[in-house]
């Protein structure tokens, strides 16, 4: 099995380097990191974790703990997540192990567990809950390295990545509102989740500002998928007074009030406009929907190498703890939405 110095001698530059390089310090350059990377590859090296912790006190290995009854659901979202996350650690020489915690588990219980076995370097947290998440406070007082995917309130003191989700949900009902349509529906995720109830928050905000109060029998907060979005889609229009548009938290429901409105002989833009927010995952293109989907849009993998980044930053103690990115939303009209 190659050694850090059989990499050091392959490529010319120092043992130093070489380490340096596959933990991803910053004063490394990126072709030189691609270099030592893939001459790991071709030679076979592997990290000893007996010997790096030995070393470091690291042992290069980060855990995602997910909880099995609200990801099940919703597959396309965490395994594109996860796919990207557990690669770009390996281009830097860590390991992303993802934890399935059963149905009834203390989520704080199980981030201990893991934290004191000495094995994990640091976490990532993900679909972290409002006002304030349990298992941010425990590794926040426990300084556990870790790094937030969204956020639990508006202005936290830990690393984050996230969107402006209450801009997302404010663009949106503001652009049906331009269209005309004033009995707006929307459909997002679990009451609790940060990212909907700050879209939520947003579609509130603009329809106050144009003058309307929001109606809670339009709202509808569940698990995302297809299922949900067509099953929410009946009962809207079932409606003594329906929606004539309505706001889908992703693409995943946005298929399922699709079939819906379909189902219910309309047609979307002509007779029920819709818009939605997209993730671009792979298997749902808002462009492939017909009519082609309008949507906010911020693609889940532009969220890996921040996250990546923030979280050895961490580990390393070399980002400040309230060390955060704001990744940008863009807004791509199409033919689902037509003005009333």
């Amino acid at each position: 099995m190659a050694t850090l110095r059989d990499l050091s001698k392959h490529l010319g530059i120092s043992v130093t380097q070489v380490s340096r390089a596959l933990n991803g310090h910053d004063d490394v350059s990126e072709a030189t990191k691609q270099r030592v990377m893939d001459a790991a590859r071709e030679l076979g090296y592997s990290a000893n974790i007996s010997a790096r912790m030995l070393k470091s006190g690291r042992s290069g290995i980060v855990a995602m703990v997910v909880d099995v009854a609200v990801e099940r659901d919703v597959p396309d979202v965490l395994m594109a997540g996860v796919f990207g996350l557990s690669t770009s650690f390996a281009r830097r020489d860590m390991q992303l192990i993802l934890h399935a915690m059963p149905e009834g588990s203390d989520p704080v219980e199980t981030h201990a567990k893991l934290a004191r076995s000495g094995l994990i370097d640091g976490f990532i947290i993900v679909n972290p809950e409002v006002p304030e998440d349990p298992r941010i406070a425990f590794l926040d007082r426990e300084n556990v390295p870790f790094v937030v995917h969204g956020r639990d309130r508006i202005a936290p003191d830990y690393p984050y990545v996230d969107i402006d989700n209450h801009m997302v949900g404010y663009m949106l009902t503001q652009y049906l509102l331009g269209l005309g349509h004033r009995r707006i529906a929307v459909l997002e995720g679990v009451e609790g989740a940060a990212f909907s109830t700050a879209r939520l928050s947003g579609h509130v905000a603009a329809l106050a500002e144009a003058g309307f109060a929001p109606s809670a029998e339009l709202v509808r907060q569940a698990q995302m998928t297809e299922v949900i979005g067509r099953q929410s889609m009946h009962e809207l229009l079932s409606l003594r007074d329906p929606p004539t548009a309505v706001i889908a938290g992703n693409t995943m429901l946005a298929a399922g009030i699709y079939a819906a409105i379909a189902e219910h002989g309309f047609q979307v833009g002509r007779d029920i406009s819709v818009v939605a927010h997209d993730d671009r995952l792979p298997r749902l293109p808002a462009e492939d929907f017909t009519p082609a989907l309008t949507v906010t849009e911020s693609a889940i993998f532009a969220s890996v190498e921040p996250l990546v980044e923030l979280l050895i930053g961490r580990i390393a103690a070399q980002q400040p703890a309230t060390a955060a990115r704001i990744l940008p939303v863009s807004f791509v009209e199409r033919d689902s939405a037509q003005r009333r």
